[in-house]
């Protein structure tokens, strides 16, 4: 509804207020002025008196009938509003997007989110074309990149609030071999059907240029990533020199009767080294 209808509204009470508390003043304005054409120009006080409380009564009556009707709309207005309010406490709200993978720029990984206040239910995420027609199936190399993935082709039974969902989605360098070199021609049209928890569907709609890539350097790589490559090599170099090999450490078992054999060898060294001595 409009601002100017809402002002309309708002000052119509006042107008058919105003009218009827004027119309009993000019009702007997009229009387007193028609008594004077037809030539008796006075009114008996209980006549008068009659007029002024049957006028009375329909101004009370029009001003209860409007009063009801602005308190109808009143309470109207605030069940709208709190349904609204409580349609926006579990309001889910589904967004997709690209970014680049920690392991370096060149690789993209899809992210689905669900931003929103409430659970998401029965979202379905379709790729369109230019002419809003959902693209089927082997006719858009990029689209079957995103449908490898079981969600992009059965969809989210539930999502919750602040959950993602990512997961590595192309190479541009992969990706430029299969487009001939026209890796920032094309551009995605993704529309997400979901549900809130009571039933009410939603819809939101992306498009990605891929041209927005064009010129996209990175300097240094991510730290964390650089990191966890570099401990991994330490592990790998330590797990060497323990003589680690497939996860396993080479250990060397002795029992008890190799324990004996080599208490019984030590013994007999001593007691030849002590005949040496001794001779």
């Amino acid at each position: 509804m409009s601002l100017e209808r809402l002002n309309e509204k708002s000052f119509m009470p006042l107008m058919v207020t105003t009218m009827a508390l004027i119309a009993p003043l000019l009702f007997i304005l009229g009387i007193v002025i028609g008594n004077q054409l037809q030539g008796n120009p006075t009114l008996t006080s209980d006549s008068i008196s009659s007029w002024l409380s049957a006028i009375a009564t329909v101004a009370i009556a029009i001003l209860t009938f409007i009063l009801a009707k602005e308190t109808w709309y009143l309470r109207e207005a605030q069940i709208k509003q709190l349904e609204e309010l409580k349609r926006e406490n579990i309001r889910p709200n589904i967004g997709i997007q690209l970014e680049s993978s920690p392991a370096g720029v060149n690789f993209v990984n899809v992210k689905i989110s669900n931003f929103g206040k409430g659970i998401a239910k029965k979202v379905v995420i379709r790729f369109l074309d230019s002419n809003g027609n959902e693209v089927q199936k082997d006719k858009d190399v990029v689209v079957e990149k995103f449908r490898r993935l079981a969600i992009f082709r059965q969809g989210i039974q539930s999502m919750g609030i602040g959950q993602e969902i990512t997961s590595y989605i192309f190479s541009f360098i992969d990706l430029g071999r299969e487009l001939d070199g026209e890796i920032f021609k094309p551009i995605l049209n993704i529309k997400v059907d979901f549900e809130d928890v009571e039933g009410t569907p939603y819809t939101n709609a992306f498009t990605i240029d891929f041209a927005q890539y064009e010129g996209i350097t990175e300097l240094g790589g991510n730290a964390l990533h650089q990191m966890s490559t570099e401990i991994k090599k330490i592990r790998e170099y330590l797990g060497n020199i323990a003589g680690i090999t497939h996860g396993r450490i080479g250990v060397d078992v002795f029992n008890a009767d190799d324990r004996q054999a080599e208490s019984e060898t030590q013994k007999k060294w001593i007691e030849e080294q002590k005949k040496k001595v001794g001779g």
